[in-house]
């Protein structure tokens, strides 16, 4: 097959990452070299590296069909690592916002390539290999658009895996997946419901069942918070999760304990903000903590479900000063609130760990005042009480 490498005008094709053109089918070969070096210089040159890793360029959806032929091949070496790589291409296509129309065709062409492989990626779901059979699951769950095709097959690994570690892999996927549901699909969430709740109830692991309760949250409506999917087992789950993270928090690496416990938190605030207030309440918290869940807080009850993500997604990470902590305008702040819930700022205002560490995340993102008393005295305003 690596022979047809030979046959393609590369250069013709348009832009490639590095130039050199000509370099691509020797390239191509080269992941089949026994020196790991070589196979990751390889795929290096054909998919990117550093900050090029997972970008897409015209001859990427032409590359990727014979990489698919190699992770066929039983005797190629390193197919976790090139699955890896490969998954920062779906990554790329997944999470790309506001493209050019070249851009577009170039990401459907991409996944497209990657479709057409799509029956050995999924053999690969049952490799001999554990680093294959999580390094394929993390590609796969990118996969999106095959969500009701591929959600069953996960299930399906997810009973038969030995090792806790894909599991745990396997149940993230399947996060990534039902997330990405748009509503004319949304009955797999009532289809699959059972089987979430079997694994939180059930499963032997506690790592696996926290895993599967934040898949959970993904069952909820983004019109309604209400959980009646979800075992009553998830928000317990979670909260004893976020609780077991090192404390103080550490602001400085996303692989961190803060990263996981802000996920934990986001989890949270998507279902119901009670929780969140018990946890406030907590003498066993520390002031980063408190922060943290006071931003879930507001999350839940000042954005509309559909821009908690983003809400997430634009701010996760902070400018952590020994003076406090602050949020830094990189991306542009949510424009849209919903009511106030007098309540839930309340409880903000009671808990004095929360108060311990100046930041602007009150004014930054929904205009409230970043002192206590400020917030007090607006909560106590005439209006509150009935739109509490």
């Amino acid at each position: 097959m690596l022979e047809g490498a030979d046959q393609i005008d590369w250069k013709n094709l348009g832009f490639h990452v590095y130039g050199k053109h000509d370099r691509i089918p020797e390239e191509i070969r080269n992941l089949l070299a026994q020196d790991s070096q070589i196979r990751e210089d390889a795929r290096g040159f054909l998919l990117g590296s550093g900050q090029d890793f997972g970008d897409i360029y015209d001859t990427t959806p032409h590359i990727i069909p014979f990489l698919i032929g190699l992770l066929a091949d039983v005797g190629t070496p390193g197919k976790a690592d090139l699955l890896w790589h490969l998954s920062g291409v779906t990554e790329y296509i997944a999470y790309s916002r506001h493209l050019p129309i070249h851009m577009m065709r170039l990401c459907l062409k991409t996944y497209d390539a990657l479709r057409a492989g799509l029956s050995i990626l999924v053999a690969l779901l049952r490799d001999g290999s554990v680093e294959v059979r999580m390094a394929s699951t993390n590609l796969l769950s990118q996969m999106t658009d095959e969500v009701e095709s591929l959600v069953p097959e996960f299930i399906q690994c997810f009973r038969t895996e030995g090792d806790e570690d894909v599991q745990i892999g396997l149940l993230d996927g399947l996060k990534t997946l039902f997330g990405s549901l748009e509503w004319p699909r949304y009955g797999l969430k009532d289809e699959y419901a059972p089987f979430f709740r079997e694994v939180v109830e059930t499963h032997p692991s506690h790592r696996v069942r926290v895993a599967a309760a934040r898949a959970s949250v993904e069952l909820t409506s983004p019109y309604t918070r209400q959980p009646s999917r979800l075992s009553p087992e998830v928000q317990t789950l979670l909260a004893q999760e976020f609780m077991e993270q090192s404390s103080p928090l550490n602001y400085k690496e996303q692989g961190s304990p803060t990263y996981h416990a802000e996920r934990i938190v986001q989890d949270l605030a998507r279902v119901d903000p009670e929780p969140l207030v018990n946890l406030l309440q907590s003498p066993a918290i520390s002031a980063e903590q408190a922060h943290v869940i006071a931003r879930g807080i507001l999350a839940n009850a000042f954005l509309s479900p559909g821009r908690t993500a983003a809400h997430w997604e634009h701010f996760p990470n902070l400018d952590k000063r020994d003076e406090g902590m602050f949020y830094v305008q990189d991306h542009a702040a949510v424009g849209y609130i919903k009511y106030r819930r007098a309540h839930l700022l309340r409880a903000i205002v009671d808990a004095d760990k929360v108060w311990e560490i100046p930041t602007n995340l009150f004014s930054f993102f929904y205009g409230l005042p970043d002192s206590r008393e400020g917030l007090r005295a607006l909560i106590e305003e005439p209006d509150s009480a009935s739109t509490s």
